[in-house]
């Protein structure tokens, strides 16, 4: 009997992932095929190469888990080997980047912009959010003496001579991604004019466009100047993120991002001065007599890249940023962590009779305060006081939450992030009944949640709700001490290195947000807004609920609670960006019902989650 239910299950198994979940996302692409309007790639050939190639990779992965794994490609049951050799031998997941491949190849083959430019990179970020949240730990757990090298890996962070392999694939790593990348910006959103500036005037102006390979050759050669693997390494990841950040800020604000392509002919080859100014900095390390040298090269190429630029001093300004950000990575992190220990430390409390003020929430109340401010600003003075009625009904079904599912003391009064998500129902509601346009409201809130959300994990710091799971590296992990965290009183884990990962919600909601912006400000509808705000914040919350380490959580065959409803909220995510709405012509500004409306806002949350009655018997009376 055990055998034929596992045998069945295996099937359903099946089913579901090699028919349901592609019918889905074919449906899903299709029945959003008007919102997305985007450039497609018209080219058969190219679809069917990618298609063929995708398939290929797929049927080679799993014919090699179930001769060597001996077991399936399947979550639930995994195979009982660790497999190291075919396809696994050369990259990593490579089911997962077959099956990408073979999804952007069927959108190119069938002209799908839907499919191509939202379907697909949602589906990768999920595969992702997959490996981060599930597999890798799983696999980790299942093999503790195995790691995963492949072919493709970049350099190992180690003091020796780099070889021809970590040469190649380290240049080849970040000439595909900046390919990759600037094809894409230029397919989308390559003829936007800069905010401001314009091209560099040199007394010797340049006209042959073949100077811009110039820049390329640069990169080509850097690799095989630099020896160590280490240098080589943080050369290759380094500039891995900043085409990264460009890349981002290029889509979402073109204006911004996308200067550094040429206002005459672009080519897919261009090279953002970030890169150039990237491989100095790793010459510098190894010898800074030759990064003298290859300085006065670097410097004629970046003249020459400002004057073929569209704004050379918003690509100059950019440049130096994510130069910056990506150059410097390591230290940014690290600030950040330190700066999230001393906040989770910084627990303090005021007694004013029989009141007691908790400094965590300051930060919610300003977290909400901004939100209201920015989404007033947004959508008008019309809409403020029902921005305000939505906040209270939110927070109040947060609290509701907390109690309902994870059965607080009843004395306590904690919130859930979950319960607010089902607050919006009600909230939405209440704004109706009050004749308000329900969907601009939604609409406008989706945009502003992620940074209210960020702000917000400030408090789960200093309150120790949220924390995460033990960790060795001290590079990575924070440590609590404060007797009123709840890491050191419900989880007994003071002094031991946690997984910051209130700090790890901060950083995605941080960037979630700024997506969402740009959809609002693009004129997409409400329904989708709010659809891709409960993708993005769903994908992020099952990554960061992997690494949480609260007791009181429960596991349900294998995953978090929060990280079933979080895959709950990617679904109906899917399903709200299907539902079409007419546009609302709104009129953005800023009055003193907006600020008034804020103010307000803000001291409720603030009082609701950090002022309590530490005496009172009453329900609800305390926070701690």
């Amino acid at each position: 009997m055990n055998k034929i239910l596992t045998q069945t299950n295996k099937t359903l198994y099946a089913i579901v992932f090699l028919i349901l979940v592609p019918v889905f996302l074919w449906l899903w692409a299709t029945n959003t095929e008007g919102l997305i309007n985007l450039a497609v790639i018209e080219s058969n050939l190219a679809g069917w190469i990618l298609i063929i190639f995708g398939v290929l990779l797929m049927a080679w992965a799993m014919f090699y888990l179930k001769k060597y794994g001996k077991g399936l490609p399947m979550n639930a049951y995994p195979p009982r080997r660790f497999v190291t050799n075919g396809p696994y031998m050369i990259v990593r997941h490579p089911i997962y980047l077959g099956f990408a491949i073979l999804l952007t190849g069927y959108f190119v083959l069938t002209e799908s912009a839907s499919g191509l430019w939202l379907v697909t990179p949602i589906t990768i970020l999920a595969m992702i959010a997959l490996i981060l949240g599930y597999e890798g730990i799983d696999l980790k757990k299942r093999f503790p003496n195995e790691s995963i090298k492949t072919i493709l890996d970049l350099p190992a962070n180690i003091k020796t001579t780099s070889g021809l392999r970590e040469r190649l694939v380290s240049l080849c790593s970040v000439g595909a991604t900046l390919l990759l990348s600037n094809f894409i910006i230029i397919k989308l959103v390559g003829q936007t004019a800069p905010i401001f500036g314009k091209p560099l005037a040199l007394p010797f102006p340049f006209e042959d466009q073949f100077l811009n390979l110039l820049p390329a050759l640069f990169i080509l050669l850097t690799p095989f100047t630099i020896k160590r693997k280490d240098h080589l390494r943080a050369w290759a990841l380094t500039s891995l993120i900043a085409v990264g950040f460009s890349t981002f800020t290029a889509l979402l604000y073109p204006a911004l991002g996308a200067q550094y392509l040429s206002d005459k002919q672009t080519f897919v080859y261009m090279v953002p001065i970030f890169l150039i100014l990237l491989s100095v900095k790793s010459i510098f390390k190894q010898s800074k007599s030759l990064a003298i040298l290859f300085g006065i090269v670097a410097l004629a190429i970046m003249l020459i890249q400002l004057t073929f630029s569209r704004s050379a001093l918003v690509h100059l300004s950019s440049s130096i940023i994510i130069f910056l950000l990506a150059a410097y990575y390591f230290h940014i992190w690290i600030f950040l962590k330190n700066s999230s220990e001393k906040i989770a430390n910084s627990w303090q409390e005021w007694v004013f009779g029989k009141v007691r003020v908790i400094n965590h929430g300051f930060y919610v109340g300003f977290g909400t305060f901004l939100g209201i401010l920015l989404a007033g600003i947004l959508v008008g003075d019309a809409y403020a006081w029902a921005i305000l009625i939505f906040a209270f009904v939110v927070i109040v079904f947060s609290a509701l939450w907390a109690q309902i599912i994870e059965g607080s003391e009843k004395l306590k009064r904690p919130y859930g992030y979950y319960g607010a998500l089902v607050g919006i129902g009600f909230a939405s509601l209440a704004v109706w009944a009050m004749g308000y346009n329900v969907w601009v409201i939604i609409g406008v809130i989706s945009v502003v949640m992620p940074w209210v959300q960020g702000i917000g994990r400030f408090r789960c710091l200093v309150n120790g709700c949220c924390h995460g799971g033990k960790v060795d590296n001290p590079d990575i992990g924070i440590r609590y001490f404060h007797h009123r965290s709840r890491v050191c009183g419900i989880s007994h884990l003071k002094g031991e290195l946690l997984h910051p990962t209130p700090l790890y919600a901060m950083l995605w909601l941080f960037l979630a947000g700024f997506v969402l912006l740009a959809l609002w400000v693009n004129n997409f509808s409400s329904p989708f807004i709010f659809g891709l705000y409960l993708i993005l914040t769903g994908i992020g919350r099952f990554v960061e609920e992997a690494y949480r380490g609260e007791v009181q959580t429960p596991i349900i065959k294998g995953l978090r609670l929060y990280q079933w409803t979080a895959i709950l909220s990617v679904l109906i995510g899917i399903i709200m960006t299907l539902i079409h709405v007419e546009f609302v012509e709104i009129s953005p500004d800023v009055g003193w019902e907006t600020i008034v409306s804020a103010i307000i806002g803000g001291i409720f949350t603030a009082f609701a989650m950090g002022v309590d009655f530490p005496y009172s018997n009453a329900r609800f009376s305390r926070l701690v």
